[in-house]
């Protein structure tokens, strides 16, 4: 087993119980690495800080996955997945479509595995874990019971770690679309295409939340995917949903989810860029009583953080204006690098130059199946406000 071994004093973040070491913070790797196995991490003085898969080509080169002196292994992988299914079924978070693990939230730095239904989307972000497929296909199946397992990487994560990713089924085959329920409304899944690995969990306890604000009122749901915010609206009672999205396979997805939910009559599906729709809209003078923003993440590097700060603020500026009195406002952000406080900021800023006073009626995050672990910020990624036009 290689060891990967620290400069001094560089331990410190790993022993406070962040699991990530960056590349200018290794001394040196002795002996012959593995991609396969992971490496023993050393402090500067020679003294066991844990173990992690190591990658020399990113900058972020090695994650941690454990600071116990034990093998990861068949036993390790299938140990980490009954954790991570017993502490979602003593919160009441197992369901037809949940998140399983959820990387380093669940212990497991470069996992992500989404369950729908009898199928398991098994999705590797690091170069260690592509390489551990056929133990956590196989610990998937047996301790989750999962019928089908499918192999989903996230490109962007592959091209930065250096494997090729899979998108294919670990056996056979399986559906092209699963069928979910959320609370009164049902969704159909598509396996292996669409966003995400098929569907947005991490959003399930706010679009509950948001719903019961709808009834009665017209709702705008920008951003929408697979209109799903706008469906549980429509659900709880909202007269009309006005739905955007740029991309048709989405809308596609969207309108059978409505009809789905015997709601599309109610629904006006619209092929465009929200930003300008939302302009068109306003210059319309369109007034709506719920408008939902949950756009892609506007960056994902810090360098760009002004530019996406800006397109929040012009985002949610324009949708401020859209408001009847007393409107409701869910916003949200899904980029890392945008966070709560400079989140509130630039609403705070959007409404002043909207010319409007607001109301936070609450603070939001990502579902409970997406974990936040205090000592890794990384985890909360999910930002959001429900706001009230006064």
């Amino acid at each position: 087993m290689a060891r990967l071994i620290l400069k001094r004093g560089r331990e410190g973040r790993l022993l406070a119980g962040h699991p990530w070491i960056y590349r200018g913070e290794i001394a040196e790797v002795v002996g012959e690495w593995r991609a396969n196995e992971a490496v023993t991490v050393l402090d500067g003085e020679g003294r066991f800080v844990g173990r992690g898969f190591y990658n020399p080509r990113p900058s972020l080169s090695c994650r941690l996955l454990t600071r116990q002196d034990e093998p990861v292994d068949r036993t390790f992988f299938r140990r980490r997945l009954t954790a991570a299914l017993a502490y979602r079924a003593r919160t009441g978070l197992v369901a037809d479509g949940f998140r399983w693990v959820w990387s380093e939230g669940d212990d497991l730095a470069g996992l992500v595995v989404d369950r729908y239904g009898p199928v398991a989307v098994l999705q590797c972000l690091t170069l260690g874990m592509s390489r551990q497929g056929p133990w956590l296909v196989e610990a998937v199946k047996e301790v989750g019971g999962a019928g089908y397992v499918y192999l989903h990487d996230d490109p962007t994560a592959a091209r930065i770690e250096g494997f090729d990713p899979e998108l294919r089924w670990a056996d056979g085959g399986g559906p092209a679309e699963v069928e979910i329920r959320e609370g009164p409304c049902r969704f159909p899944v598509p396996v292996g295409s669409g966003q995400k690995t098929g569907f947005y969990l991490d959003q399930r306890e706010n679009r509950a939340f948001v719903a019961t604000h709808a009834n009665g009122r017209r709702v705008l749901d920008a951003f929408c995917y697979a209109g799903a915010f706008a469906c549980h609206a429509l659900v709880a009672g909202a007269r009309e949903a006005v739905c955007l999205d740029s991309s048709a396979e989405a809308l596609a997805l969207a309108r059978r989810t409505l009809a789905l939910n015997g709601v599309e009559t109610r629904a006006d599906c619209r092929e465009v860029n929200a930003f300008d729709e939302l302009r068109r809209l306003e210059r319309a003078e369109e007034r709506f009583g719920l408008v939902v923003l949950d756009p892609p993440p506007f960056t994902r590097r810090k360098d760009a953080l002004e530019a996406a700060a800006r397109g929040y603020k012009e985002i949610n500026l324009r949708a401020l204006r859209l408001l009847e009195p007393q409107g409701i406002l869910a916003t949200f952000s899904c980029s890392h690098h945008v966070s709560q406080a400079l989140f509130e900021d630039i609403c705070l800023a959007a409404a002043a130059d909207a010319g409007v006073s607001v109301r936070v009626l609450a603070t939001l995050g990502q579902a409970r199946d997406h974990p936040v672990l205090l000592t890794v910020p990384e985890t909360r990624y999910l930002k959001g406000l429900l706001l009230e036009r006064r």
